[in-house]
């Protein structure tokens, strides 16, 4: 009879556990649709920068346009970082989502009046630092109590993509015909929706305790088996990436003499492309762990670097810069970091991840002005400083297979875990017994 009535007892309250976490479970569907809402906003604001910077305020030099471009990337550096913390220590992750969005909105209105590269550097700055904090708190919200993160992370990726997709083609057909400033009003409102959307469908959960990974601080992320390598190959890849993303407008427009309508046309291809693949992404990080995908996406970006550097048209350096690289080590990195940590700190490990990606967006840029300026005297060849650094990220991605194994045995052993609790919690066994 002991026995008996303790496994009816354990398995009560498993299913108790299991109930509770599916009614805590984060509004999924909420999330999607105010981030896909404020990549619309994103891109239109985002994909014209140097060409906005050069043609319209009148800056000439590669690296002040450049540094401009890495402002935003440097200050969410330690941006999402204490956003993260704030979420973590709060114990919500939706009133950082909201602020995020609401910072979004303000920048982009701020833009929208802007005259010189003064008053640019200083929107940028005090705008980042508050919008900062949506993408960590998003993410985090959507790995809580769940089994399949790295299927919820590519959805999410889905989910902007669309609106990625929305506003790049849309701002590349209107460019030329309302201008930036019009533009830059247009995302602002876009960002407004976003924040009221997350205010109205977005269902917050609190963090729950924990015993295991417990709340130990940024060093303790940072001494997990794996992490640093995989912060610094992120952070590697972005410098790479966005040395030559922060002037494709001004290759494609002023170098190799195409429209800047293809820009765009580039830009929304890449993202509907996207949307297609991205879904699936996830569910092989899934079945087989991030660290695969993490390699197939540094080494595709090197593949594109090699192509886009020997390319001598616009049209297939658009072709190749249309390709959905992206989702594969976006995806697969914010996974690893998701799998890394406990609940309680999860907000501080994307942060991190997201930090790492800042710090390359920041620095690639500059470095890319510099050799411009100063090596090359035109933008092109600095794709070869992109191959040079997803080379090395993919060497150090090559080497975390070991841990990536480790990890997914372990992601594993979870899940057949869940699903047996919920098997014998559906199969009538919990109940009293007729014997």
């Amino acid at each position: 009879m002991a026995v008996i009535g303790s496994n009816i007892t354990g398995k009560s309250i498993a299913r108790l556990v299991s109930l509770r976490m599916q009614t805590e479970s984060p509004s999924a569907i909420g999330v999607y649709v105010a981030f896909s809402i404020q990549a619309i906003a994103m891109a239109i604001g985002w994909q014209f920068i140097s060409y906005f910077l050069r043609h319209e305020i009148g800056v000439t030099s590669y690296v002040v346009i450049t540094t401009l471009f890495a402002v935003p990337a440097l200050v969410t550096i330690g941006a999402v970082s204490f956003w993260g913390y704030v979420s973590d220590w709060i114990g919500h992750r939706k009133p950082v989502m909201i602020l995020g969005f609401v910072g979004y909105f303000a920048t982009y209105l701020f833009y929208s009046f802007v005259t010189n590269e003064v008053e640019y550097f200083i929107i940028a700055v005090v705008g980042t630092f508050f919008s900062a904090g949506a993408i960590p708190a998003g993410q985090a919200l959507l790995t809580t109590d769940s089994n399949t993160k790295g299927e919820r992370l590519s959805l999410l990726l889905v989910a902007q993509s669309a609106g990625w997709f929305i506003g790049a083609l849309s701002s590349g057909f209107l460019y030329d015909l309302i201008g930036m400033y019009t533009l830059y009003r247009l995302a602002a409102v876009l960002s407004l929706v976003a924040a009221l959307s997350c205010m109205v469908i977005v269902h917050d959960i609190p963090i729950r305790e924990e015993h295991e990974h417990d709340s130990l601080g940024f060093v303790h992320l940072l001494t997990r088996p794996g992490m640093t390598r995989l912060l610094l190959s992120i952070a590697l890849s972005y410098l790479g990436i966005n040395a030559i993303t922060s002037v494709v407008p001004i290759i494609i427009s002023d170098e190799l003499g195409g429209p800047i309508a293809l820009v765009g046309l580039g830009n929304s291809a890449a993202t509907a492309l996207a949307v297609l693949i991205t879904s699936y992404v996830g569910k092989v990080i899934d079945r087989k762990g991030p660290i695969g995908v993490l390699i197939a996406g540094y080494g595709s970006y090197a593949l594109f670097a090699l192509g886009f550097a020997l390319a001598t048209d616009p049209i297939s350096a658009v072709v190749l810069y249309a390709l959905p690289l992206y989702p594969l080590a976006s995806t697969a990195a914010f996974t690893f970091g998701s799998l890394i940590s406990g609940e309680k700190e999860r907000g501080r490990a994307m942060g991190l991840v997201s930090g790492a990606q800042n710090a390359g967006a920041a620095i690639g840029p500059i470095i890319g002005g510099v050799f411009a300026d100063q090596v090359f005297h035109y933008a092109h060849p600095i794709a070869w400083i992109t191959l040079l650094f997803n080379i090395i990220a993919f060497l150090l991605a090559v080497s975390l297979i070991g841990v990536g194994r480790r990890l997914q045995a372990e992601t594993v052993a979870r899940r057949a875990v869940s699903e047996t609790v919920v098997d014998d919690t559906d199969d009538g066994t919990s109940g009293p017994r007729s014997d």
